[in-house]
């Protein structure tokens, strides 16, 4: 078994992968790793570049589909052969000590399920997620527990995602990182954000030109994790608070007369009738 495992999966990523593979490849760290790259069948010229970047401890998977987010880190994980494993944007670019300080802190911290470092803006500025009320804690210099990190970079180890089998593929993309945490804190590890380590994430580069197929999954894979995690009258309660939200949107995209928002909110409003939250609805 070899140390570490990163699983990047790519969807039209070619004006940003190769960024990507060559921080990794630059990176200042003692560890014996391997790269995993999926392609989820892109449009552009994503494949040209990898191919062209391509060593002996890379390896590609060429969907002949797109499987979703979930589906193809799935695929990544099966053939894991570090006893660490590191889910990837392909949007990022690593610091060179980012690996090095990550399997460090991992190894030294007990029940530990997930960690992730500092995400940073292009212009090097802290890069927020979650709710604006817990956005003090990414300012620090020290780990801060967490209820849940972002999926842009997920570093744990092959057995926990063994342990929970891997992401759930209900998920094509959004909210996958979500019910990641909670099936880890389920486990009774903890989640650790770690500002040591960074790495810059240009952020919302695969669904950029995706946008209505982005607003449903969204509210569909919401849908989805809140039936799976909380009780039946929670789920109903979050429905009719769903459709509050979706109903002006959908007036707003009418008076506006786009067609691409006005179909997005239109099919948020089926699935929500017809309840149609499991699979992928795009």
């Amino acid at each position: 078994m070899i140390d570490l495992t990163i699983v990047i999966v790519n969807y039209n990523g070619a004006d940003y992968i190769a960024g990507c593979i060559e921080s990794i490849n630059n990176s200042q760290d003692s560890l014996e790793k391997e790269i995993v790259i999926i392609d989820n069948k892109s449009q552009d010229s994503s494949l040209d570049v990898i191919k062209s970047l391509l060593r002996p401890n890379i390896r590609l998977i060429c969907n002949k589909e797109n499987v979703g987010f979930s589906a193809a880190n799935n695929q990544g994980i099966k053939i894991a052969n570090g006893k660490f494993v590191f889910l990837l944007n392909n949007d990022t670019i690593l610091k060179s000590d980012c690996l090095q300080i990550l399997k460090d802190y991992f190894e030294t911290e007990e029940e530990l399920g997930g960690l992730a470092p500092q995400l940073l803006n292009e212009d090097e500025t802290i890069q927020f997620y979650g709710s604006v009320l817990s956005h003090w804690r990414y300012r620090g210099k020290k780990p801060v527990s967490m209820s849940f990190l972002s999926g842009a970079a997920f570093f744990t180890t092959k057995s926990i995602l063994d342990k929970i089998g891997g992401l759930d593929e209900n998920f094509f993309f959004y909210n996958e990182d979500i019910d990641l945490c909670m099936q880890i804190k389920k486990l009774g590890l903890k989640l650790i954000y770690y500002p040591p380590a960074k790495l810059i994430h240009y952020g919302g580069k695969a669904t950029a030109t995706r946008k209505a197929a982005s607003i449903i999954e969204g509210y569909r894979g919401g849908l989805y994790l809140v039936s799976k995690h909380y009780p039946k009258w929670v789920y109903q309660l979050y429905k009719r608070v769903l459709m509050l939200d979706v109903g002006p949107r959908l007036m707003v995209a009418r008076l506006k007369k786009n067609e691409e928002y006005c179909h997005a909110y239109k099919s948020v409003i089926e699935i929500v009738r017809e309840e149609k939250i499991i699979g992928r609805v795009i």
